[in-house]
Parts: C-alpha cells; structure tokens; sequence
C-alpha cells in the first residue's frame, strides 16, 4: 500500500480508502455485523488506514427509538479497541436521513450527534470531521464549519472541513476558508471538480475523493438495466424514481468500459483518473468484500508505480 501526506494535516494516509456507506444498509443491501467487522479488518490488514463514515450510514432505530449509525457500530466493533491507532477515521455530520438530504447544523444538534457518533465508535475522537452535503449558502455563511472548529477546539477532532458531491462552486468557496479537508466526489463521468485538485494542493488542504466508481457504475459489472440487483435498494429506488437516467449513465459507463478493454481495467483507468492529480490525496471506495479490496489495493499500486516511472522518466 502506497501513503501520502494529507495536506498540511500531517496525516500519513493510504492511497485507497474505505467508504462504509455500502457495509452499513440503509440505502444499500447491507452486510452480517461479523462479516462486515472482518472485512473491515481485512482492509487495514492490507494497509488501508482511511475509513469514511457518516451518522446516516446505515441509520436506523434503537431500542427506545434514538436513531443511531450501522456504519459507525461497525467501525467501533472493528478498531474501536486496540486497532484504534491504525486507522484515520473521518466522520461526516449534519445530514438527517440517506434519502432526502436534509441537513441540520445547529450547534446543539452537531455536538449531539458527534457524542452520539464516538459511542458508537468506541473512541474518544475522530480524525477528521467535515460538515455533511452543506449548500452553497451554509459554506458561505461559515456556521456549521465554525461548530466543527469548536468541535476541534474541544478535542474531539482533528481536523476539520466540508464534504460535497461534484459541486465546483461549493468547492471554490470552501477552499477558501479555514479547511483542513475537503471530501468531493470526482470520477471519469463526474469531472466538474477538477479544478479543485490544484487549488487545494497550493493551499496545503487534504483533498479525499469520494464516488471513484460512481456507486457502482464504473465498476464494469453492470451493462445495462437489467443486470442491476434489484434486492438492493438504492437501485430499487433510482430505477423506480430515475430510470432514464440510470439507463442513460449505464450507457456512458458501457462505453468507457469497452474502450478500456473490459471490467477491471475500467476500474483501473478509473482509479488512475483521480490519481493523477497530485492534489488527490485518497480515493475512497465502497467495498463490499474482501476481493474487491485485495483487487483495489493492487490496482492502486500498479497506477502509482506507472506513474512514478512515468514521472522519472520524464525527469
């Protein structure tokens, strides 16, 4: 596994991460706690140390109705004991629910919800802490992110910043203030936030990519309608509400996939695409088991290695 600095954070952070968007439910067909909690392990056994999570991951109910993380329980099962100083951990807060995007962030409720993230967690801090999805106006008026700052102060996190999805304005105007991190989504059918790479790298701010095969589509495994897994509810969902749509990037995908020679190099020249950009820090997967990281950890390498000669020789 390869690492680099995430920006000016310090953070030795590997080259791949762990999104655990997929392994908690909710929206996706979830895991087993147990299988879930190796796969978990298996990853940091390979030297992945970056795991991405948010308190609606895998939300649900609890016993007396509290609403709490499948995501976070297992990322506490996993490290929360004494694998705690082997893995980053970034958490994504503000948001209410996977499926309408709603978002509160009062400082009341953050705290709150931060609290209720490191018990599940079994830590008594995160990493990396980034406001949940914000709109344009919520990063221009800088509340929630000076809420996560006093998080910060407080030292229940490290470091601090926004998340988004492909959205160049947001990332414009985040990288403009006082961030340490910025999480955007960014992929061979996502580019708007490219010009984001190179602004961050000059302003030492660590950048995470999140989306590196779009949920699925660039993973080569799906050609058309018809071969998604209709158990799995997100695609139940985007097919019932946005069916056209989801044709239509299964055809982009399809495209890019026989131009690149078949699946698994698909994947590849999707991993090289976020890569390539020296401002790129991670690029965060969902994984679903333990081949699919063993075969992204060793995709990785072999971009970086490329690019590494490629760059030498260039020299």
């Amino acid at each position: 596994m390869k690492y680099t600095k995430l920006g000016r954070t310090g953070l030795d952070c590997s080259r791949l991460g762990f999104g655990t968007w997929q392994i908690g439910g909710g929206r996706w067909k979830g895991m087993q706690g147990d299988e879930a909690v190796a796969l978990l392990r298996h990853a940091a056994d390979l030297g992945v140390n970056l795991f991405d999570a948010a308190s609606v991951y895998g939300q649900y109910h609890g016993e007396v109705n509290e609403l709490r993380s499948h995501s976070l329980e297992l990322l506490g099962k996993a490290f929360g004991g004494g694998r705690r100083a082997d893995v980053i951990i970034c958490l994504k807060l503000g948001q209410l629910d996977e499926y309408s995007h709603r978002a509160i962030y009062h400082p009341r409720d953050m705290v709150r919800e931060l609290h209720r993230a490191l018990r599940e967690l079994r830590m008594d801090h995160v990493d990396i802490c980034l406001v949940h999805a914000p709109s344009l106006e919520e990063i221009r008026n800088g509340q929630a992110l000076a809420v996560v700052q006093t998080l910060q102060a407080m030292g229940a996190a490290r470091f601090v910043g926004y998340s988004f999805d492909a959205e160049p304005e947001h990332a414009k105007l985040a990288l403009g203030q006082e961030v340490d991190v910025i999480m955007l989504q960014y992929n061979l059918l996502d580019e708007e936030c490219e010009d984001a790479f190179s602004l961050a790298f000059e302003r030492g701010i660590g950048t995470l990519v999140c989306g590196p095969f779009k949920r699925g589509y660039l993973s080569g495994r799906y050609d058309k309608l018809e071969d998604l897994p209709l158990d799995d509810d997100y695609w139940a969902w985007n097919l019932r509400y946005n069916r056209a749509r989801v044709g239509s990037i299964l055809a982009r995908a399809l495209e890019l996939k026989l131009a690149a020679g078949g699946a698994r190099s698909l994947r590849k020249r999707a991993l090289r695409h976020i890569l390539r950009h020296s401002g790129a820090t991670v690029a965060v997967v969902g994984h679903r088991s333990a081949a699919e990281i063993t075969e992204n950890a060793q995709l990785v390498d072999d971009v970086l290695v490329r690019h590494w000669v490629n760059e030498s020789a260039i020299a």
